[in-house]
């Protein structure tokens, strides 16, 4: 029996991994071929070696310096095991620390997440969940405003350069973007127009009354007064008299 319990500690990935731990020391500057390791070690079967190497290198005590063979940085040759325990100590500590810190970005994500669905969820904020031109305008009530309809990940650069033709600053929008970008320029429609009113001036308001006398208007109206004869009618009846007797008609 305890030769048999004997055998399973050779084979064990413990032994095994200490057998390669010593091996890679007695390497000349710490680096080892891994096939050269697996026939030393007399190991049939390779991904053993593989899974000792891909813990080494996951708390950093071996790096890898091609497909077949690492490098040993944990440690010097003079290193006792000792001092290889207490490295692995502290990578463990920092790794708790670690997931400390990552849960709690966890239940702050958990908690920003709830509180805008309460929000969202929230009858009386249905209204506030979108702005429309006007609450834009109220924003900037003497600039002109220009809306991007652009996808995430969108660059937006704004320049200037002075126009000598124009002798005034002139800005360029660019923007970068996979999709197609739109445009919107805001203005006040009452605003607008009342600006164009006070910019007509007189001579406008002149050459629109022109146009209008110009306009002949047909004569709907057919005019019966003053009378053509003071014989044409009388201006009141007798009471034996009836429309007819207000005109000369002829028998």
């Amino acid at each position: 029996m305890a030769d048999v319990c004997y055998k399973r500690y050779e084979k064990s990935l413990g032994l095994l991994t200490t057998r390669f731990v010593s091996l890679v020391k007695k390497a000349k500057d710490g680096v080892l071929d891994l096939k050269v390791a697996t026939n030393m070690l007399a190991v049939r079967q390779k991904r053993r070696i593989y899974d000792i190497t891909n813990v080494l290198e996951g708390i950093g005590l071996i790096e890898k310096r091609s497909k077949n063979s690492i490098q040993w940085k944990g440690a010097g040759p003079d290193i006792t095991s000792s001092e290889v325990g207490k490295k692995v100590t502290l990578l463990r500590k920092q790794i708790a620390i670690l997931d400390e810190r990552e849960e709690l970005l966890d239940n702050q994500r958990h908690w920003i997440e709830q509180s805008i669905k309460n929000v969202l969820d929230e009858s009386e904020n249905e209204a506030r969940t979108y702005v429309n031109e006007s609450d834009i305008r109220n924003c900037f009530t003497n600039n002109q405003v220009l809306v991007l309809e652009a996808p995430l990940g969108s660059t937006l650069s704004v320049g200037s350069v002075f126009s000598k033709e124009k002798r005034e600053e002139q800005f360029i929008l660019h923007v970068e973007s996979a999709n197609s970008v739109g445009v919107i320029l805001l203005c006040d429609r009452e605003k607008e127009k009342q600006a164009r009113d006070e910019a007509m001036d007189d001579e406008e308001v002149e050459s629109i009354m022109d146009d209008c006398e110009e306009i002949k208007c047909p004569d709907y109206l057919l005019r019966l007064s003053p009378p053509i004869t003071k014989n044409d009618f009388s201006f009141s009846l007798c009471g034996n008299e009836g429309l007819c007797d207000l005109f000369d008609i002829p028998y």
